[in-house]
């Protein structure tokens, strides 16, 4: 499912700044701030950065490249 929100520019700006600091995605940076502020009851599996290459999950070289 989609949904879409008009956010004035500079938010915009601010979470892909955060999701690229984090090495993840947009998705993820806005399910944790639905998680954190209480909106929305988001499961950590939802959370995951789905981009992970499953080769390189199964080889544990995507561990390497994650500080958070």
């Amino acid at each position: 499912m989609q949904l879409a929100a008009m956010v004035p520019q500079s938010v915009k700006r601010a979470v892909r700044r955060r999701a690229e600091e984090e090495g993840t995605t947009v998705r993820s940076v806005l399910l944790r701030a639905l998680k954190h502020a209480g909106i929305a009851e988001v499961d950590e599996s939802e959370i995951a950065d789905r981009r992970i290459a499953a080769g390189a999950e199964r080889s544990g070289a995507w561990k390497a490249t994650r500080t958070r």
